[in-house]
């Protein structure tokens, strides 16, 4: 993702790359970042610490692992920066500290940067709300083989968009795939199903299931440009905004 958020900004002639920052005794540490992407010198070095660049009125866009969230969190505190953050699996414990950090520093956070995926999350809202138990909701997702966490945070989010508008919370909810004598389906019932193979990017489809009817919405993520476009996206927007934990919801103006 660094390196397709790179390329991207290194190609628009109205962004400016202040930085890049990748983990400690990383080989490509101090190498120039243009001349590894292809792009000549920029003098723009690959740097172990934020402390080593000037944050002053950017836009950081993060998307590291979840453990290297929190000391990240901890280093930007106090800083006049804005921030976009993209990473999934998050505990509750880091998403409230992110939001006491919104309240000084504008904040876009999202599960997935993707424009599409977010018009997914609207239009999902927008048929559980209308179909409410008339139809049945299945959720399904398929990411790469070296996805770590299950389900996804898209798919989870999408869940969290069904559970909200039949009115029932996401963990009573959702059933994570199924097995055995389960029994019959319930009308409040969400399933959830991940697959993992090969070099899927992302595909989220949710279904919706009727007496006589089916509809599906479903978003493919073709390669990760989608995410970096989404996310420079929303730090175009991000750079003319005040103080605030924003979605892409809000990005979009939805």
């Amino acid at each position: 993702m660094g390196r397709e958020i790179g390329q991207l900004v290194l190609s628009d002639p109205s962004l400016e790359l202040a930085g890049c920052v990748e983990i400690e005794n990383h080989p490509l540490l101090r190498k120039d970042y243009g001349s590894l992407l292809g792009h000549g010198q920029i003098s723009v070095p690959v740097s172990s610490s934020l402390d080593d660049i000037s944050c002053e009125d950017a836009v950081i866009v993060n998307f590291a692992l979840p453990d290297a969230i929190p000391s990240f969190l901890e280093c930007i505190a106090g800083k006049k920066t804005r921030l976009v953050i993209g990473t999934t699996g998050l505990s509750e414990n880091v998403n409230a500290r992110i939001g006491e950090i919104a309240t000084e520093l504008p904040t876009v956070m999202s599960p997935n940067m993707s424009l599409g995926i977010n018009l997914l999350f609207h239009l999902t809202e927008l048929a559980a709300g209308r179909l409410k138990d008339e139809f049945d909701i299945e959720i399904i997702e398929a990411h790469h083989r070296h996805k770590k966490d299950s389900p996804s945070g898209t798919a989870r989010r999408l869940g969290e968009i069904a559970a909200r508008a039949l009115d029932v919370s996401f963990d009573d909810a959702v059933r994570h795939g199924r097995s055995g004598m389960v029994g019959k389906r319930t009308g409040k019932e969400i399933g959830m199903h991940a697959v993992r193979g090969g070099e899927i990017v992302g595909d989220h489809t949710v279904l919706f299931a009727g007496a006589c009817e089916k509809i599906e919405l479903r978003h493919m993520a073709q390669n990760r440009a989608a995410l970096a476009r989404g996310a420079l996206y929303a730090a175009k927007w991000l750079a003319q905004k005040g103080p605030g934990l924003y979605s892409m919801r809000d990005v979009l103006e939805l």
